[in-house]
């Protein structure tokens, strides 16, 4: 006997909501593995810090104290988060069928959907979204075919790449690409980027090399090609070939799912910020059946939740990408 596909209004808000909003946010690749730094209880604006030394604050040992005349600095940015929103319809009777068989466990991969319906929309949705985020993290509001600090596939928040446009002029590098990567010129174009790193970020352990996958592709493509006479096993910058590349020239290389192509950055990840509203009380999710309202068949979902980036220091960057 089919069963009846039934839809209770629901409303998630809050802590209520997390189980739904959380996935949308703390599934995108970036985040999940640790690729950027996350503010996760940021309603309005996070301010963010960073303490440095201008000079040498070391002295000899003395009895008597005296100030170092090293100025210490503090500066500081602010990450404002985007308010951002899902609003979606879907017909009850385009998941009706598929419904009512995986509930029976009929499937051709033998998976069922969770047993309340509306939990399987909200988590569908959360997928879809936390691929959006990941994208608008690094993407949002920039042209990597163009290198303009507007468009791009990603239009919701301003991404990292969409500071590194805007504060151009006071990264430690930038290096114009002029026109796309290819296998013959990728590792030249590496070696500009990381060598025009800042001193601080040269001499840090911490400091990676990030790269679209399609670059590492590349990469890996033009390493490839090197060979060796000597019986050795052949290796470029440390890497052994044939294998996928992890480091280059000392530094570890990060492919974020949502970064984009021919675009090339070296620094910090304590320097790259992304802020969101996850750990408070404004969040919040719905699954509205409307046949009550307007006798349709119709399933309404929506979620409200915010997102933004920053760049702690733009002068801790190197970066290399096609400049307009």
């Amino acid at each position: 006997m089919a069963q009846s596909l039934n839809i209770n209004s629901s409303s998630y808000a809050g802590e209520l909501a997390l189980p739904y909003i959380a996935p949308a946010i703390l599934a995108a690749d970036s985040i999940a593995n640790g690729y950027i730094t996350v503010h996760e209880n940021v309603k309005f604006t996070a301010v963010l810090k960073k303490l440095s030394a201008a000079n040498d604050i070391l002295d000899p040992a003395a009895c008597d104290f005296s100030a170092n005349a090293g100025d210490l600095d503090l500066d500081e940015v602010l990450l404002v988060p985007t308010e951002l929103q899902v609003n979606q319809q879907i017909c009850k009777k385009d998941f009706r069928s598929d419904w009512e068989a995986m509930q029976t466990g009929r499937s051709l991969i033998g998976d069922r959907l969770p047993p309340n319906f509306e939990t399987f929309l909200l988590q569908f949705l959360a997928g879809k979204v936390s691929q959006g985020v990941e994208q608008a993290m690094w993407q949002g509001n920039f042209n990597a075919a163009t290198g303009a600090a507007t468009g791009g596939i990603a239009t919701y928040f301003d991404g990292i790449w969409h500071h590194i446009k805007d504060g151009n002029s006071s990264l430690a590098t930038s290096v114009d690409f002029a026109d796309a990567i290819d296998s013959a010129d990728v590792l030249g174009r590496l070696d500009l980027v990381v060598s025009g790193g800042s001193v601080a970020v040269l001499n840090s352990s911490d400091s990676k090399i990030f790269v679209s996958r399609k670059t590492l592709y590349l990469i890996q493509r033009a390493l490839g090609g090197v060979v060796t006479t000597s019986g050795a096993a052949p290796t470029q910058g440390g890497i052994l070939m044939g294998e996928v590349p992890t480091s280059y020239l000392g530094f570890q290389i990060i492919a974020p799912a949502g970064f984009p192509n021919d675009c090339i950055l070296f620094g910090q990840i304590e320097n790259l910020h992304f802020g969101c509203n996850l750990a408070t009380d404004q969040i919040e999710a719905k699954v509205v059946d409307m046949t009550m309202t307007d006798a349709s068949d119709n399933v309404r979902i929506a979620m409200r939740f915010s997102g933004g980036t920053q760049i702690g220091n733009l002068g801790d960057l190197s970066a290399g990408y096609i400049q307009a």
